[in-house]
This record gives structure tokens, C-alpha cells and sequence, in this order.
């Protein structure tokens, strides 16, 4: 998702937070910085949580849910305690008094306790900062050639699977975009989130579209050697 025209020292101005912020629990997001997230709102409980943010400083934490959440989804069930904040940077009320509205991604943060539980849970958290390294621009190139190789091997059929993203990001920003796009495993994904070491977030990206090369290599030499086959019968 392209992110529209946000003004970011306003957005992400982080020196008045206040330390609290409420939960939103989902079993299917894994939510970056940097990123945009669109989010349809019906359960009463998360359509206050809305309305008080927006009366107050228009921020979420997006919390993904343990394993075994089904059993007690309109209670509290466990979620991972690194979490994704965002600031509401749109919404709109539909007639119905569902709400829609966007996530700017600010930061990763870690709950340290929850201090109110109903409706909905509010959480102290503590913000989460990166580690980087010295050869940062080493792993972002490598990264940049390895998506390039994916794109030219899809043809134009298979157009929807390239990774759209801009490579000339800073490696924390192209990680956390990559992380957010490539990987259809919220698991993966919160183990990504979990990781504030820029360089082995990079490594794991790395390591996960090296894999995919390979297996599209294998499988294009499969498809020729059937068709070499078929022409020789």
C-alpha cells in the first residue's frame, strides 16, 4: 500500500506519549513501523477503542494473538507482548457506526503490564528501538539484487507475486517493508517483528528469498527438461 502524503514530524512525534496505549488483538497481523495498515471496525468494544482515540493521541497497538486464542476471543486471550504501534491517520464512520480506518506504523513496542482490561485491554509499553550495524548498505544491496533476480524471473503471468518495494530504503525501512509483504506466516512475521538487530533482520530476509530463487530455478529446470522431452517424443 503506497502511503499517501502524511506529514511524518507530525505523525510519528512521539515526545508526548503518554506510555499507554490500547490493544487491538488479531490472530492475522503482524504490524511495522514505516508501513500502512487499513482496518475495518465493528465490535462495539474496538469501536470505542477508536472513538477514544481519536479523542486522544489517535494511537493503537496491534497485538497478534497466541495460539489457542478461538476459546476465549471475547474475553482476553494471550497475546505476544511486542506489539506494533500506529497513529489513526484516517477514518471515516459508515452508516451503520462501523469504522474504517488507517494505521500509520510508528513503532515496535514491548507491554510491560496491562492496567485496564474491559472493554478492551490498555497497556503500558515500553518503546522498542533498533540496533544497526556499520554494513547495513552491504546487506540493503544484497537484498536489492535478490529481489531484482525474483522480478525478472516472474513473467508477466505471474506479475502479482513480484515484490513491489522500494530497495533504496534504509535497511530498518526496507526490512520492515519486506517483512510486512513477503511472508505469509504471521509467526515469521512476529519473529521479525521481535527483532530489533537491523542486520539480522536483513539476514533472515536474505536467507528466505534466496530459498525462493532456488525453488523457482528448480522447478524452471523441471518445466524444460519436460518440454526437451516432449519435443524429442
Amino acid at each position: 500500500m503506497e502511503l499517501p502524503e502524511l506529514d511524518l514530524k507530525d505523525v510519528a512525534n512521539l515526545e508526548d506519549f503518554s506510555g499507554l496505549v490500547p490493544l487491538f488483538p488479531l490472530s492475522s497481523v503482524v504490524f511495522f513501523p514505516n508501513t500502512l495498515l487499513p482496518l475495518h471496525i465493528f465490535e462495539p468494544r474496538y469501536k470505542e477503542m477508536i472513538n477514544n482515540s481519536l479523542d486522544s493521541e489517535k494511537i493503537i497497538g496491534m497485538a497478534l494473538l497466541k495460539p489457542g486464542w478461538e476459546s476465549d476471543y471475547y474475553g482476553n486471550p494471550e497475546v505476544y507482548d511486542v506489539i506494533g504501534m500506529g497513529r489513526i491517520v484516517s477514518s471515516e464512520v459508515l452508516e451503520d457506526g462501523k469504522i474504517n480506518i488507517v494505521l500509520y506504523g510508528l513503532k515496535r513496542a514491548k507491554i510491560l503490564e496491562i492496567v485496564e482490561d474491559l472493554p478492551y485491554r490498555m497497556a503500558r509499553v515500553s518503546i522498542m528501538d533498533n540496533v544497526y550495524s556499520s554494513s547495513n548498505e552491504t546487506f540493503r544491496s544484497e537484498i536489492e539484487e535478490l529481489v531484482q533476480k525474483w522480478n525478472l524471473y516472474l513473467d508477466e503471468k505471474q506479475k502479482s507475486h513480484r515484490i513491489n518495494v522500494n530497495t533504496k530504503l534504509p535497511l530498518e525501512n526496507l526490512t520492515d517493508a519486506l517483512a510486512s509483504m513477503i511472508f505469509p506466516n504471521v509467526f515469521d512475521k512476529q519473529v521479525l517483528l521481535e527483532e530489533m538487530d537491523v542486520q539480522k533482520r536483513a539476514e533472515f530476509i536474505i536467507n528466505d528469498l534466496k530459498s525462493r530463487l532456488e525453488m523457482i530455478s528448480i522447478t524452471s529446470q523441471k518445466r524444460s527438461e519436460i518440454v526437451d522431452k516432449r519435443n524429442l517424443n
